[in-house]
């Protein structure tokens, strides 16, 4: 009985004392040093390490497989924007720029901004009139117009027709360089032209064509012309080698020419606009 309790007694006094702690797994006591370092080794040790998809290899990874896939994107839109046309349509325009007269033209081609479209107008007097095509202004009373020089006015639709895609903007200004308008146009074909406009994410782009005559097929007929265009181009000038504008660029379509199927731009012709002004006389 007595040696019992003696031994309870010792069992007691050993689990809280470190120099008679007894590792079960290897059958040994460890000295109180030995506990010490391993309790010490044990504070040391800190948090685990975070899981993988938490590091920052993992960031790095996920950011450049995001930057690939917007650069693959960014690659399939290339050839719609940059094809070998519209390269070319631009060396063109570098070479016609260099002419005084087309410089002179630029200056009177301007942008028209409207809700999230962009489009071309022309001035057709020094007061600060402005045609362009219906659909370009859309549904805006106040699309915005900007010039050649920089500046950026607030435009007044004055009216705006949808049968002939046309319409007339005044912005407040005075002296700006307007272009000459024709007369008419006659239908004659194979006639050589210059078309200003801001295609793409381009702003004054000057190109050449011929004309192809008027559409009879079209109702009212449309002057259709050989020459590059895009979208953007809506409202452009058509202009001839004498300086007078016979259209105004409004779509694109298809002709059969030669038994070959051509690309064509679509212009309405100048009568349209002498007699939607005269129409709607300008305040």
């Amino acid at each position: 009985m007595a040696e019992r309790e003696e031994d309870e007694i010792h069992r007691a006094k050993g689990s809280t004392d470190l120099a008679a702690y007894e590792d079960r797994e290897f059958g040994r006591e460890f000295t109180e040093e030995e506990l010490s370092e391993l309790f010490k080794a044990a504070d040391e040790e800190g948090e685990p390490p975070p899981p993988f998809f938490r590091g920052p290899l993992f960031r790095k990874i996920v950011a450049g497989v995001l930057a690939l896939m917007l650069c693959a994107q960014v690659m399939t839109m290339l050839p719609q924007v940059f094809s070998l046309a519209a390269i070319r349509f631009l060396t063109v325009s570098a070479q016609l720029s260099q002419s005084a007269e087309i410089q002179e033209y630029k200056e009177s081609v301007v942008v028209i901004r409207s809700g999230g479209s962009k489009g071309t107008g022309f001035f057709v007097s020094e007061d600060g009139l402005v045609v362009t095509n219906r659909h370009v202004v859309d549904d805006s009373p106040s699309p915005s117009v900007h010039l050649s020089d920089g500046s950026v006015y607030r435009g007044k639709v004055l009216w705006a027709d949808e049968t002939v895609d046309l319409a007339l903007v005044d912005i407040d200004a005075e002296g700006v360089p307007a272009l000459a308008l024709a007369p008419t146009y006659d239908g004659a074909e194979d006639t050589p032209v210059f078309l200003i406009g801001n295609p793409l994410f381009f702003n004054g782009i000057a190109n050449e064509g011929v004309t192809r005559g008027l559409l009879a097929d079209r109702d009212p007929p449309m002057l259709a012309i050989d020459a590059p265009v895009y979208r953007g181009n809506s409202g452009s000038p058509v202009i001839t080698k004498d300086g007078e504008v016979i259209g105004v660029v409004y779509a694109t379509s298809t002709m059969e020419r030669d038994g070959k199927e051509l690309r064509i731009g679509l212009a309405v012709p100048i009568d349209w606009v002498h007699r939607k002004m005269a129409e709607n006389p300008a305040p």
